[in-house]
């Protein structure tokens, strides 16, 4: 099984438990974001990740790094995959968030997939590092063509953090394949970032390490790549083994 399919989501009842907070401990608070927590709606560009707040309650501890999603922050194009299920990476950093959400829609906000993160879940919440959240295979897969918006939030004992981005699904020209074929496993990450395929091009780097943590070759790929679309500030970031079911 591909180390992305293990499942990195939990069960109704934590979904019960997750609503139950939202319902009980944030209806007595204001949600509206602080200004370390602003995110802007993605469209065709970039987001803007929610910064590292100061206090414990408040999710974050001082002088963090933000909670960031692994997305290109030199271009204002749509990431784009080959894959009908992908996996999107995001930096996390500590924290003391009491649950965790990921949420998948449409083009036209309908809601495609979502599911809850268990906060004894240490590879996701409460640890730093950067962790990938693979769409499961026993879900609809992404329509060729389609954009498709997604969101992480950490709910926390007095704010959400979230960050957002954007991914769409795209059949490989001819002439991809072509350079796919005839290029080592270990290199096509390459092939993928020069054509603009980013969500491949990070989990092909991102298997190649976790499968061989010591390789210096791969991890300084991995930062280079990294750097290369602006994300300097999170490139030498741990990356996460994912969570056993």
């Amino acid at each position: 099984m591909n180390i992305y399919q293990k499942k990195l989501l939990s069960s109704l009842t934590l979904k019960t438990l997750v609503l139950t907070f939202l319902f009980l401990g944030l209806s007595t608070i204001s949600l509206s974001r602080s200004t370390s927590a602003n995110v802007t709606p993605r469209t065709n560009k970039g987001t803007e990740n929610s910064e590292g707040g100061a206090t414990r309650g408040d999710c974050f501890y001082k002088d963090q790094k933000p909670l960031t999603p692994l997305i290109p922050k030199t271009n204002n194009k749509l990431e784009l995959t080959l894959a009908s299920h992908p996996t999107i990476f995001i930096y996390v950093p500590e924290n003391t968030a009491v649950g965790g959400e990921f949420i998948l829609k449409d083009s036209s906000q309908k809601v495609v997939y979502e599911d809850y993160v268990s906060p004894l879940n240490s590879q996701v919440i409460n640890s730093q590092g950067i962790i990938g959240i693979k769409i499961p295979t026993d879900q609809s897969e992404l329509k060729v063509g389609t954009n498709y918006n997604w969101t992480f939030r950490l709910i926390c004992e007095s704010s959400i953090r979230e960050v957002e981005g954007s991914i769409q699904r795209i059949n490989p020209s001819a002439d991809l394949t072509k350079k796919l074929q005839q290029t080592p496993e270990s290199d096509r990450w390459l092939i993928y970032s020069e054509a603009g395929i980013w969500y491949e091009a990070l989990v092909t780097l991102a298997e190649q390490i976790l499968s061989d943590p010591n390789n210096v070759k791969f991890t300084s790929q991995w930062q280079n790549l990294l750097d290369s679309v602006g994300l300097n500030e999170v490139s030498t970031e741990p990356l996460k083994q994912p969570a056993d079911e």
